[in-house]
């Protein structure tokens, strides 16, 4: 459900908050390439097929790592318009108390996924970024070297180059082999997957 959407009134939230789910939905709609309203909202509603299909590791919060992984799946999303009070009459939430905390917590969990679901991206474009950024340099001192027969004042670029490369070639390689693990991942999705079919299946309920 999203209460962004649709006929939903504006919300009277605190701005902090209103803020806080506008750059979260903006993150998620950056790493799942979707259009999400509301991400924060944990007013949902699961087929069975897609409760058996998800896993879910973050201890926290479940509203955005259940949408990445649905998106990497395939699993059909629809958000619904659903009208609430912008704020809060009775008690205080256990998990959105302390915005800051619930920032960080919600960030690193949205990462993990995108790091376990897009490994390649998680690793490689930072890799390729720092090694292109390395090996331009490199290029430019020798360029320099050769027209001029020093390398000052570029003398620094030296060792800004020599770390660039070896990080960004250390990414990239560890996205390769992140990537290689991706297919191990597939796979054991699947068994899991088949093993909570024949476990809570229909002769279960």
């Amino acid at each position: 459900a999203s209460r962004f959407t649709g006929k939903t009134p504006d919300l009277d939230m605190p701005a902090a908050k209103k803020w806080g789910n506008k750059w979260v939905t903006r993150m998620v709609n950056f790493i799942t390439g979707k259009q999400f309203t509301d991400v924060s909202c944990g007013f949902r509603a699961y087929s069975r097929e897609t409760a058996l299909r998800l896993t879910l590791f973050g201890q926290f919060t479940y509203t955005q790592e259940t949408l990445i992984d649905a998106v990497f799946k395939d699993i059909e999303i629809t958000e619904v318009p659903l009208t609430v009070r912008g704020q809060r009459e009775h008690g205080q939430s256990r998990v959105a108390s302390n915005l800051w905390r619930y920032a960080a917590k919600s960030a690193s969990i949205m990462l993990r996924t995108a790091r376990d679901w897009r490994p390649f991206y998680f690793f490689g474009v930072p890799g390729a970024i720092l090694a292109l950024l390395g090996a331009g340099a490199g290029a430019f001192l020798l360029v320099h070297y050769i027209l001029t027969g020093h390398t000052a004042p570029y003398r620094s670029l030296v060792t800004v180059s020599g770390i660039a490369l070896i990080i960004g070639f250390l990414l990239l390689f560890i996205s390769m082999l992140a990537d290689m693990q991706q297919r191990n991942r597939l796979v054991l999705e699947k068994i899991l997957y088949l093993t909570r079919k024949d476990a809570y299946g229909r002769g279960h309920e």
